[in-house]
């Protein structure tokens, strides 16, 4: 009768919270796909090793081959493209997202969604639409703030600058007149803090009147990189305190946006059906 009792509290629990379903339902799942771990940045706070390039032709081949088994009982399959960077492996992009085209068209009750986290540095206007295209329309770009912040930290191999050509190609992607979501994570650090005040009139100039942009504002962090040392971050109230008030910012500049305090409390790596599969086809639960 226990059992009863607490099986009874826990489904309630769950439909009080659909977003906890989503974590033991065989009908849904998730891939956090690294097409390459290489990367043409060199971020100062960046964790990755870069060891592992190209996916490997056996990992492609099993991951469509894995998908297409459990395709008769999904409804909604996740794609994320995450790496390193993952445009730099694009053929693997295009053959995985053409065969998952390929099995929603035969299994019609699955809803795919694919995304990309990229530094947007190739991202040009023809990629952009290819991407498009393939069924990738969700984008995640992180930004350190205006030119002189973003690049001191976001640089490329050699320590070139990014910022104007990333910059350019986000501002380009206003152009396509087709839907898509663009998520601009905005990073703060005790650095850039007071500079992020003023970006966000740009950010609020620029995007701020099409809802296909938001702005994910979150705080830098120490996640096991070479420079973890050296980094300059917040503690946890300061930092909680930075980001609200650059909220507040945001929200007097109509600028949509997130934070971490406003998503989902549940990770993706507690759901018993998401897995990140990295470039040699180990499996992961986390990226980080």
């Amino acid at each position: 009768m226990q059992e009863t009792h607490e099986s009874a509290a826990l489904l309630n629990e769950l439909s009080a919270h659909p977003e906890r379903l989503r974590c033991v339902t065989n009908d849904q799942l998730l891939l956090i796909l690294l097409p390459t771990e290489a990367c043409n940045f060199r971020c100062t706070y960046c964790y990755e090793s870069f060891r592992l390039t190209h996916m490997q032709p056996w990992v492609v081949e099993a991951l469509k081959r894995f998908i297409t088994i459990r395709a008769p009982e999904l409804r909604v399959l996740e794609l994320n493209w995450f790496g390193g960077e993952p445009l730099l492996a694009l053929d693997v992009v295009e053959d995985i997202s053409r065969h998952v085209q390929r099995v929603e068209r035969h299994h019609h009750r699955i809803r795919s969604k694919c995304g990309i986290t990229t530094n947007a540095y190739l991202l040009g206007r023809t990629r952009f639409d290819e991407l498009l295209d393939l069924g990738v329309r969700d984008f995640q770009i992180a930004l350190d703030g205006p030119r002189e912040h973003h690049d001191r930290k976001r640089v490329r191999v050699g320590g070139r600058p990014t910022f104007d050509r990333v910059w350019g190609n986000v501002l380009a992607t206003r152009q396509v007149n087709r839907p898509f979501k663009i998520t601009l994570r905005l990073h703060v650090a005790p650095d850039n803090c007071q500079a992020l005040e003023g970006f966000l009139c740009e950010i609020a100039a620029c995007f701020a009147s099409d809802s296909r942009y938001e702005l994910f504002i979150r705080t830098v962090n120490r996640l096991g990189g070479p420079h973890d040392a050296q980094l300059r971050v917040f503690d946890e109230h300061e930092g909680m305190h930075a980001v609200r008030k650059l909220s507040r910012r945001a929200t007097q500049l109509g600028i949509p946006h997130t934070t971490l305090e406003r998503r989902t409390p549940v990770c993706y790596a507690a759901r018993g059906n998401a897995y990140v599969i990295r470039a040699d086809g180990r499996l992961n639960k986390c990226t980080v």
